[in-house]
């Protein structure tokens, strides 16, 4: 306790239950129709984390919760894309930082060419060092998120280009951005 670092990210499908607003992580073999009883409930992901005892802990979310798909349909037949109620426990602990690959209301777009989201993209050039725009051999929350939110290069511009206008910004949430991520040597 108090020790570990934890790191966790999510790329997949998200999708909201209609009837509770309530959002759900979307297994591969989960039939969005039936959400509440094949998904994986985002409250019981966020309580779960909330219960460790940690040095530090990173939550990395690609994916959306719109209930929307990149080609413009809805993971749930015959319906609009819904808003999710989250209440994230981790999100007041000093110690956690959570990236998520777009706003509560966006789609998460791929990146086809790279075989990538755009966000998984972008983060993982970031931590390759090209966000380390002062050279300091270390590399911090903030960092990572201005590199991946960069208007002119980064998921929004492509977001933009690649659909036609479409609205794209990754989010960073929690108490301590400056934080050092990664020390490189």
């Amino acid at each position: 306790p108090g020790k570990s670092d934890v790191f966790v990210y999510y790329s997949g499908h998200g999708a909201p239950d209609p009837n509770s607003k309530k959002g759900y992580f979307v297994p591969v073999d989960c039939n969005p129709t039936n959400i509440s009883l094949n998904g994986y409930p985002l409250d019981v992901f966020y309580n779960n984390l909330a219960k460790l005892e940690t040095n530090n802990m990173t939550i990395v979310k690609d994916a959306c919760f719109s209930g929307g798909t990149n080609k413009g349909s809805t993971l749930i037949d015959s319906a609009s894309p819904i808003g999710i109620d989250v209440k994230n426990r981790v999100l007041s602990r000093k110690d956690a930082i959570y990236f998520a690959s777009a706003q509560g209301d966006q789609i998460s777009s791929w990146y086809p060419e790279k075989k990538h989201s755009l966000f998984t993209y972008f983060f993982l050039k970031a931590l390759q060092g090209k966000a380390d725009l002062n050279n300091d051999q270390r590399l911090t929350y903030k960092e990572v998120y201005n590199y991946v939110t960069d208007r002119h290069e980064g998921v929004p511009y492509l977001a933009r280009r690649l659909y036609n206008g479409r609205e794209q910004i990754p989010t960073l949430q929690g108490q301590n951005p400056d934080k050092t991520f990664i020390k490189y040597n």
